[in-house]
């Protein structure tokens, strides 16, 4: 399936609300900051904003396994995740999680982290209670737990449904967060999609969004242009009258960065090739 790592906006209702619904045709130019806390086990509540990251609509997540939250005696129901980010210091993970029941969210998520014959077993666990507005239910929720060692070549297991979920690696990406130019800002996705995004608001009003997906689940549009970044080679698409990306690959994942201009500007190739190299790649 291709990919198209479009973002849409969406205003919120109340401050911590994500409305869902109709997609907008472009990007916020509002910067989201979301303060984390990192622990043995932290929690990390739902993404602030209104901004949604999507797809064309004839591309379709590729489905979770799919297992009923069982409730434990503390009134805890352990959940299945559906995708995973390894932070650069290989120690802290963030699984993506979220009730797929109709206008149900969750309340204190947490994970756990066990090992077991070598993998590592990861089980969430939340309490899942009606939601106070419908339109943010089903959003996927980010809960951070952290290893006393990086996780190295270690496999993450689910522990709700003893899968696999894809897990993706920050040190794959390009060195966005201490690239000053480039802010980081909320979006978020169907608590049942396996990829990942992120997007950041550039110079000018330019907005760069980033995205992850098995490689197995990515269908690559006609490539316009080929280049290194880093020690990867990099695949561009697009055109000069919209957008274009550069996609690349690691350990059976395929990322992708896709440059919008700012609203009524437009974007050669030479030009995103130029941004490009401005970039840290690994």
């Amino acid at each position: 399936m291709a990919i198209d790592d479009g973002l849409r906006e969406r205003r919120a209702a109340d401050a911590g609300e994500v409305p869902v619904g109709p997609l907008p045709a472009r990007v916020s130019r509002r910067r989201q900051i979301t303060n984390v806390a990192v622990a043995v086990v932290v929690v990390v509540p739902a993404f602030i904003g209104g901004l949604w990251f999507s797809r064309r609509a004839t591309e379709q997540a590729v489905p979770r396994p799919s297992a009923a939250p069982t409730a434990s005696p503390d009134g805890l129901a352990t959940l299945p995740w559906a995708s995973a980010m390894v932070a650069s210091n290989g120690t802290d993970i963030t699984v993506y999680t979220g009730s797929d029941v109709q206008c149900k969210e969750l309340r204190q998520p947490q994970a756990t982290i066990t090992e077991q014959n070598s993998q590592l077993v990861v089980a969430v666990k939340a309490r899942v209670i009606d939601a106070v507005d419908c339109a943010t239910a089903n959003s996927a929720v980010p809960v951070v737990a952290s290893l006393r060692e990086p996780l190295g070549d270690r496999i993450l297991r689910d522990a709700a449904t003893a899968s696999t979920p894809p897990t993706y690696f920050e040190r794959d990406l390009p060195g966005l967060r201490s690239d000053k130019r480039w802010s980081p800002f909320s979006g978020h996705w169907m608590s049942t999609d396996e990829a990942w995004y992120q997007g950041y608001n550039g110079p000018g009003g330019s907005v760069l969004s980033v995205s992850a997906r098995r490689t197995a689940a990515v269908d690559l549009p006609a490539a316009v242009a080929t280049l290194p970044i880093g020690s990867r080679q990099g695949t561009i698409t697009g055109n000069d009258g919209g957008s274009w990306t550069v996609w690349w690959e690691a350990r059976q994942v395929t990322y992708s960065l896709r440059l919008e201009p700012p609203e009524g500007g437009t974007l050669t190739l030479k030009q995103f090739k130029q941004e490009l190299a401005r970039l840290a790649w690994s």
